[in-house]
């Protein structure tokens, strides 16, 4: 018997070895260790969600993403992105799930290869002036056509009936309102009203822009995901966990 014939018993072992361990990357056997890809908590600026003042009050999206994903037994890993980066990542599919509220989306807009979660938490969003100007801003429909100041990356469903005017964070959104540089602007309430404390300028709410439900936003690749989330989402506001931590942020509110 020649040198190759005595090896091929052995050479046919570590093929078959190659072979189990790429079926079992490839298939379920990665299933257990999957980690799902996401970014939040990185611009600084979006407070009270993100980001709040201190290393105790990380933010309230910061402080309930850990856990639904704990509950629900899902790893997850951090990617620090900018926030326009961000949701190109996640339409890409770098990322794999993000915050997201379905009434920013335009009615006509195509479902996507996303499927959302159920709600988590309230959200609005005001369109916001300057007090001397809140008379001109009384109705939705007294600014369409108007310039509005919105955040870079940011999806608004009707943003095609206004001249959009970007800013990279809702800090820099506050001080354009203030210096004049944009009459009207569109953000967050307790976003809106942490800033213009903090730049000390005075702010007017006009008309809601978008009222709806935060929910975690989750590729389709992950849907098999979702009963173990909404079951998670569901037991921690039944244990009150999630009114815990809105009441820690109340001071941002109304």
């Amino acid at each position: 018997m020649n040198a190759l014939a005595r090896l091929a018993p052995h050479i046919k072992k570590v093929i078959s070895f190659i072979l189990l361990i790429n079926v079992s990357l490839l298939g379920g056997g990665a299933t257990a260790d999957e980690v799902l890809r996401y970014n939040l908590g990185t611009s600084g600026s979006s407070i009270p969600y993100e980001n709040a003042v201190d290393e105790d009050r990380a933010g309230i999206l910061v402080e309930i993403l850990p856990l639904i994903m704990n509950r629900a037994g899902i790893k997850t890993e951090k990617v620090m992105l900018s926030t326009k980066r961000a949701m190109l990542a996640f339409k890409t599919g770098a990322l794999d799930f993000d915050f997201f509220s379905p009434s920013w989306l335009s009615k006509d807009e195509p479902a996507g290869d996303f499927t959302f979660s159920d709600p988590i938490i309230d959200i609005t969003e005001y369109f916001i002036t300057l007090p001397e100007n809140h008379s001109r801003y009384q109705t939705v429909a007294s600014i369409y056509g108007e310039t509005v100041g919105m955040i870079s990356g940011y999806v608004y469903f009707d943003s095609d009936k206004f001249v959009r005017m970007d800013f990279q964070a809702e800090s820099n959104l506050i001080l354009a309102l203030g210096m004049k540089r944009i009459d009207v602007i569109i953000m967050e309430e307790a976003a809106a009203r942490y800033w213009s404390s903090m730049h000390n300028i005075k702010i007017a709410l006009g008309p809601i822009h978008t009222a709806g439900k935060m929910a975690l936003r989750i590729h389709n690749r992950h849907k098999d995901k979702l009963p173990a989330i909404n079951r998670a989402i569901a037991e921690l506001k039944q244990t009150g966990q999630i009114d815990r931590i809105l009441n820690k942020y109340s001071d941002f509110s109304l």
